[in-house]
């Protein structure tokens, strides 16, 4: 009764002309994904629909449930069509991207309404569609939020040199907050926040890393069939809450033990931030060539074709 209402609903959220945007959207399919776009974006919705395939292939390795499909996704063009397709509420100025899994529903803000446009749009996809899967399998048990965040950045893939820099740091400092305190939410944005996001990856990997490939779908199942976090995690490793957290905080210790507490951290952070700043500026460059590529490209695809050659659905207003 549930799943038919849910489906129900976003059947007609879908179809209701007060929350579509008034322009035209057109539509590619890929076997589990539908993805609406604009014609300037192209090349970039052809791109992440390929992302989101191999990204769902990820997930289910990983998860051991197979999501629901088709997933739908929005490719907002500008931040006002990003505002417009959101079912509910109003996204904060610097989202890029949102996930509504009782809609099964991903709204994507392009690259090219944000100033200086990146490609990591795709690692924002694999964010937003790790959350979405795992919600999904939990079939409507909460996950702590360490499970959910930490699981989100292990598929995107989202560690950098300064994570990294902010787990030494709380290992060194002895301020990693416990894991038990990240459940429920984490804390308000600043340093404990960051905190807790590299805290939350840290233990989702070491879980993984250290059980095999298996422990995280058991963890999942277990929390899914109404498991505590303590007898789920003890079905997945064979060991409580406690003993795993105390094992992980003893391998961070063992792996940043080599870090001299005496020297000094703005000299570690230094090096850090400008080892990212070479990285982060490479990056830059090749979206900007990447981007300025899939324009030159849609403008002779757009010259080359006559109207209504197309073989893309219009979804017009």
């Amino acid at each position: 009764m549930k799943k038919a209402f849910v489906l129900s609903l976003l059947s007609f959220l879908l179809v209701s002309p007060g929350w579509l945007v008034a322009s035209s959207w057109l539509e590619l399919r890929s076997p589990h994904f539908i993805l609406k776009y604009q014609r300037s974006e192209k090349k970039m919705a052809s791109f992440l629909l390929r992302r989101a395939e191999e990204t769902r292939e990820m997930v289910v390795r990983d998860i051991g449930h197979t999501p629901r499909s088709p997933t739908l996704i929005y490719l907002a063009p500008t931040w006002g069509d990003f505002q417009q397709v959101q079912p509910r509420g109003t996204p904060p100025s610097w989202s890029v991207g949102t996930a509504y899994p009782e809609f099964n529903l991903i709204i994507l803000r392009s690259p090219r309404a944000m100033k200086g446009g990146r490609v990591e749009i795709d690692e924002v996809l694999q964010h937003e569609y790790a959350h979405l899967a795992l919600w999904t399998s939990l079939r409507g048990q909460e996950a702590p939020r360490w499970l959910d965040e930490g699981f989100a950045m292990l598929q995107s893939r989202q560690w950098n040199l300064s994570w990294t820099y902010t787990l030494a740091k709380g290992v060194l400092t002895k301020s990693l907050i416990p894991l038990q305190e990240l459940e429920d939410g984490f804390p308000l944005p600043g340093y404990q926040a960051q905190l807790a996001y590299a805290e939350s990856f840290s233990f989702v990997t070491f879980v993984k890393n250290e059980f095999g490939a298996k422990a995280l779908p058991r963890l999942v199942e277990g929390i899914a069939s109404g498991l505590d976090v303590d007898t789920a995690l003890r079905l997945a490793t064979g060991l409580g809450f406690r003993e795993l957290e105390r094992r992980w905080k003893k391998e961070l210790k063992r792996r940043y033990s080599w870090i001299p507490i005496a020297s000094s951290f703005f000299s570690l952070w230094f090096l850090a931030s400008l080892l990212f700043l070479l990285v982060y500026w490479r990056k830059r460059r090749r979206a900007k060539r990447i981007l300025e590529e899939w324009e030159r490209e849609e403008s002779l695809l757009e010259s080359a074709t006559p109207p209504g050659s197309s073989k893309e659905r219009d979804q017009g207003s």
